[in-house]
């Protein structure tokens, strides 16, 4: 039995470059770290059905370190009898990520003890404009009040 295994190679190799655009030329990931203050939090909207609360917020948040800006979130939580709050919220921010300038949109996930306050997240990116256009960014966050710090990873692509 004949073996083609060069010649599948060479047709396969222009696939990873379709599937997988700019990643051969990213940057490196950089380490990204800072703090968090946040400027504002509202209570949009609330119900509750069987003891559970259910409310939406908008927040705005001032960043410092690789992260330097500010940042808007919209977002949505449940607040059962016992346990922590969970939250999901879209997050924008406008600035500078490791000296690039743009909005980058975030997703966070985000759980707070509702007997001490203590926040803890994580964030994703999943878009962004201008020098963030290509930015993939991901890590966790934690906040006691309305001061925290961040940490993640920064990864620029073409």
């Amino acid at each position: 039995m004949k073996r083609h295994i060069p010649a599948t190679a060479a047709l396969l190799a222009p696939l990873s470059a379709i599937a997988a655009p700019g990643v051969a030329n990213a940057a490196p990931p950089e380490a990204a770290s800072g703090t968090v203050q946040q400027t504002s939090f509202v209570v949009t909207g609330t119900r509750t059905a069987d003891g559970v609360t259910f409310f939406t917020f908008d927040e705005t948040d001032s960043l410092s370190g690789a992260f330097a800006g500010t940042s808007t979130l919209s977002g949505e939580c449940i607040q059962r009898a016992t346990g922590p709050i969970l939250c999901k919220a879209q997050e924008t921010f406008t600035g500078t990520v490791l000296g690039r300038s743009g909005t980058v949109d975030l997703l966070d996930l985000i759980s707070i003890d509702p007997t001490t306050g203590a926040v803890q997240g994580s964030f994703v990116s999943v878009g962004g404009t201008g020098e963030l256009s290509g930015l993939h960014t991901h890590g966790t966050f934690e906040a006691q009040g309305a001061s925290g710090t961040y940490s993640g990873t920064a990864v620029f692509t073409p």
